[in-house]
């Protein structure tokens, strides 16, 4: 068997890309390998004192070769807030972000509490119903991170995440956002379980009229006992209620499932099902395969074995195996249909835009020939790697799609019409468009057993730190939001 470097014995054939990572141990950086073993493809680390360790990257080698010969456009950050190393062998250990970073940030996520209201066994945030509110930021501090932001933001504000923990549970939320929208960001996100949005009718409208753009709200399935294993409660009746006094308010929703295999993989044609349902209000889904950072039921195991060990945790599933389930649960949500955003590692996401059509069936509205440009998030195609105008034209993208009307103010979906393909009057077509297009999307989050620092470099998903730094996401709760870690 060929060596392809010492201490690493695959072959070239097995080897289909090399980088770097972090010991998910002693978190020594170390090179890395996407492996093909068996017709599957391993992320291999190779820790000189812990041994190897590795990781289902795909459940099917072919589907791995195939995507990752997607277009990529790299767009650099504007300055660099710290400092790298030189070779780059120790990423992801100075995020800041460095000068070695290779995109810059879309949506930035401010995380504006420890607190929750709920204390579901699955949280990457590892929030507490009861934590010590005395480390939330105040209202000048967030003030500061929002200057900060537009210190550090190109052509226009990035997009902005409120999230935390709960951030419903702070009682001057309207307020954080208000500011946000008086300080000139354009698209402001509150992430959410919903149960404030449920319990407190007018509360949509509050966020609403403060200026939220969208609620990201966690919807793990259509079934309790799905909540029951990963929020430890039944809440499928408090998330329809949140979504209603949503819709009431003309505030749009994105779903965001959790998705661990063996719990709600058998449910992701159901959560497909409710979209298409509640498309109007309803204007995407983001699934989230599991990812093994924050609190989990295997967060104390694993921690000290043998070489050859396993991040393979129970639950793990990847964007390829959840893409492939969705195919074979709803025919009409095609594998094909699917691609990577362009702006971003291959690896990280799949997206793709639907129609729902006048006869309640759905069309894909992604041709081949956008897939062959190469798309982002916001569909702005291939560009030069400091295209100013194409980070505009993204971030100005996730803010429009989100635009509804309440139920009042709703027109009624044009009468007459087998396909939304026969509308010839343009008007016609975007009111039609507006009220029943969704995305369907996904995000690869990476934990300390396949922390790609390809991957890390190319994050659009960055979180503010409390010292004024852009990190990437995966890094950040890998890493960074312990600091005794770092």
């Amino acid at each position: 068997m060929a060596v392809i470097t010492k201490g690493t014995p695959f072959s070239d054939a097995e080897v289909l890309e090399r980088t770097r990572s972090i010991c998910p141990i002693c978190q020594r950086p170390t090179e890395a390998f996407y492996v093909e073993e068996k017709g599957t493809v391993q992320f291999t680390t190779l820790c000189p004192e812990h041994g190897a360790f590795k990781t289902t990257a795909a459940e099917n080698a072919e589907d791995y070769r195939q995507w990752i010969k997607n277009p990529v456009i790299n767009i650099a950050p504007k300055e660099a807030i710290t400092k790298g190393d030189p070779e780059d062998k120790s990423c992801p250990l100075h995020c800041g972000t460095c000068e070695n970073h290779l995109q810059t940030a879309c949506c930035v996520l401010i995380d504006l509490t420890d607190r929750c209201n709920q204390h579901c066994p699955y949280c990457f945030a590892k929030s507490e119903m009861d934590a010590d509110r005395k480390g939330e930021p105040t209202l000048s501090e967030i003030e500061r991170k929002y200057d900060r932001l537009l210190e550090l933001g190109e052509e226009r504000p990035f997009n902005i995440q409120l999230s935390g923990g709960e951030p419903t549970v702070r009682e001057d939320l309207p307020d954080i956002i208000r500011m946000a929208k008086d300080k000139g960001f354009h698209y402001v996100q509150i992430n959410s379980n919903g149960k404030r949005l449920a319990l407190e009718e007018e509360y949509a409208q509050v966020l609403k009229e403060a200026g939220a753009s969208v609620i990201f709200m966690q919807f793990d399935g259509t079934k309790d006992s799905i909540y029951q294993v990963l929020r430890g409660e039944p809440l499928l009746e408090i998330k329809k209620k949140a979504i209603r006094n949503c819709e009431l308010a003309g505030l749009p929703v994105t779903l965001v499932p959790t998705i661990v295999e063996g719990v709600n993989t058998d449910n992701i044609g159901d959560m497909m099902d409710f979209l298409v349902e509640h498309v109007n209000v309803v204007k995407g889904i983001h699934f989230q395969p599991v990812s093994f950072f924050g609190r989990h039921p295997e967060h104390a195991k694993n921690k000290e074995k043998d070489a050859a060990q396993s991040g393979d945790f129970p639950g793990r599933i990847t964007m390829f195996g959840l893409l492939r389930k969705l195919e074979r649960q709803r025919p009409q949500f095609r594998y094909e249909n699917f691609c990577p955003i362009a702006t971003g590692h291959t690896l990280c996401c799949f997206y793709s835009t639907y129609i729902k059509e006048p006869d309640g069936s759905v069309r894909c509205t992604l041709t081949q020939s956008q897939k062959e440009r190469g798309v982002s998030c916001c569909d702005t195609g291939r560009a030069a790697a400091r295209d100013i105008d194409v980070i505009k034209r993204d971030r100005d993208f996730v803010l429009n799609k989100w635009e509804i009307a309440p139920p009042e103010k709703q027109e009624d979906n044009v009468p007459g019409y087998q396909s939304s393909a026969e509308i010839t009057s343009l008007d016609e077509f975007l009111r039609y468009y507006r009220r029943n297009s969704f995305t369907v999307t996904g995000m690869a989050f990476q934990d300390l057993t396949n922390l790609d620092a390809e991957r890390v470099k190319r994050c659009r998903v960055q979180v503010l730190s409390e010292d004024g730094r852009l990190i990437p996401f995966c890094a950040y709760n890998s890493i960074y939001r312990n600091p005794d870690q770092v």
